[in-house]
């Protein structure tokens, strides 16, 4: 396949076979997932990532005003420039928020959508207390410490880890050169909220590993009931960023579901 192109948008496309695009998370961006993309090809698909809108060396055009919807509409155009007009799409974390989203409203574009415990706050019953948990914090440093971002980003962490991330773990040195981008767009994305019956209806599975954190398993859980289907547990995969570590171990799955 030719090189893609977006106006706005960083893309990168390698190997040959059937296209499979990649959704990053929180922090990362495009060059994080170039061994997952290189797992990819050698199992056999056209692996395809970009950073999204706002992040790495995207355009920040009208970023972040237009939240899930925004990125939705980046990826759908992404997409039709491929021959096919059609893709299977796997998202990380946040980026499996994007990814269901976008099946939701153009199932015509994907193949499946494959939503890698996703950070889909917004589906629980208490989203709006858990997320003002999570991003209060967050918001008092700032307003202590105006665009700090890297300093918001080390507090998000810990907030969402419960005070166990390791801000000294090289893999953290360097998502926080996107921290701006991960704290704005991730203060949207996880509180998004599907329409029951799209979600039912799209080409969409939710991925979960053996062993997920207590929220990304009642997540995964919430979306099985409104999905419809139960969540696809990885054998193998014991870390959330296992897309990070391990790439060898999805690309081996996903290339089994083909």
């Amino acid at each position: 396949m030719a090189s893609l192109r977006h106006p706005a948008l960083h893309v990168v496309c390698m190997g040959s076979g059937p296209p499979l695009l990649l959704l990053h998370g929180a922090g990362e961006d495009s060059s994080m997932l170039a061994p997952q993309a290189q797992a990819m090809v050698e199992s056999g698909f056209t692996a395809i990532t970009y950073d999204r809108r706002g992040t790495g060396r995207s355009s920040r055009d009208a970023w972040p005003s237009g939240g899930v919807r925004q990125h939705v509409e980046d990826v759908a155009d992404l997409i039709r420039s491929i021959p096919d007009q059609r893709a299977r799409v796997v998202g990380f974390s946040s980026g499996g928020v994007l990814a269901l989203a976008l099946a939701c409203s153009y199932p015509e574009l994907v193949v499946e959508a494959i939503a890698w415990e996703p950070a889909a706050l917004g589906v629980l019953p208490n989203a709006d207390d858990l997320h003002q948990g999570l991003m209060a914090p967050v918001e008092a440093h700032l307003e202590a410490h105006p665009a700090d971002w890297d300093g918001a980003y080390d507090v998000m962490l810990m907030a969402i880890s419960n005070g166990k991330a390791d801000l000294d773990d090289p893999l953290v040195a360097v998502m926080r050169r996107n921290a701006e981008a991960a704290v704005r767009d991730d203060s949207q994305i996880t509180r998004h909220r599907f329409q029951s019956e799209l979600l039912a209806a799209a080409p969409a599975v939710v991925a979960v590993g053996e062993a997920p954190s207590e929220v990304h398993a009642a997540i995964v859980d919430r979306l099985g009931e409104l999905i419809g289907r139960p969540a696809w547990t990885v054998t193998g995969a014991d870390d959330h960023e296992i897309y990070l570590k391990r790439p060898e171990v999805l690309a081996a799955a996903i290339r089994g579901r083909s």
